[in-house]
């Protein structure tokens, strides 16, 4: 699977490299990946790029922990109480509708410009679709176990570690995966609406300065975190299936 992503992806490097020259494509609209490859060098040289690589990360390590923990809480609770799910669901829904670019600039005004409003940016973009996802499982899980739970009188922590825990990993794993690509965007929003460092800053610097190597540069960074996250999440539901199912 890796050979075949690596191979795809040299592939595209490759016709990238081949389509700048041919087409006599302008450097300043698309550079070749060598003038890219220059650009993240000399960030890494002269502009602490690792530096800003580790904010971001823990913007989003940090908010997708977060939002992931409150979401599952909330699932189990919402799961036996129906009605705080009621009470609830308008202010979620509200929340999550709410465009996340216009709940940016008011987590700056309360909370500066420091890594605390893009880590709740992102636990808030990262609440709903693994709290769904949990309670998905929970809620529609084969209606046996909970009558197998109920006649073993199994205590509620057995209940969840035994049943519906295992019965959830499916839908929770699904959800999460969706979570971290909409972490990856709330962590960038919030550094490009107010931010001195992260990878988001070094994106807003490129695009002022017309330098089209720098965002690309970025741009490629942020997607290699997100595979990197994908894969990683992927390793950890393969593990919970092990251990659960």
């Amino acid at each position: 699977m890796l050979k075949r992503n690596l191979i795809g992806l040299f592939g595209i490097v490759a016709l990238w490299g081949a389509a700048v020259p041919l087409f006599d494509i302008p450097a300043y609209l698309l550079p070749g990946p060598w003038a890219v490859l220059q650009s993240l060098i000399f960030h890494f040289q002269r502009s602490a790029l690792a530096w800003h690589i580790y904010v971001t990360l823990t913007e989003i390590l940090g908010g997708f922990l977060l939002g992931a923990a409150v979401g599952v809480v909330s699932a189990i609770l919402f799961s036996r109480s129906p009605l705080l799910l009621r009470l609830s669901t308008p202010l979620i829904l509200l929340l999550q509708t709410t465009p996340k670019i216009a709940i940016a600039p008011l987590l700056l005004l309360w909370l500066g410009l420091g890594a605390a409003p893009k880590i709740v940016l992102v636990a808030i973009v990262t609440f709903f679709p693994v709290m769904t996802a949990m309670l998905s499982g929970i809620v529609y899980m084969n209606k046996s176990y909970a009558d197998l739970a109920g006649v073993l009188r199994l205590s509620a922590w057995q209940r969840f570690r035994h049943i519906e825990l295992p019965a959830a990993i499916p839908t929770l794993f699904a959800g999460a995966t969706v979570a971290t690509t909409l972490a990856m965007t709330a962590a960038v929003i919030g550094e490009l609406m107010g931010a001195n460092k992260g990878i988001g800053f070094l994106l807003a610097n490129g695009q002022e300065n017309a330098d089209a190597a720098t965002v690309i540069g970025m741009v490629i960074l942020l997607s290699f975190m997100g595979w990197a996250f994908f894969a990683l999440l992927d390793y950890g539901r393969r593990r919970m299936e092990d251990r659960y199912l």
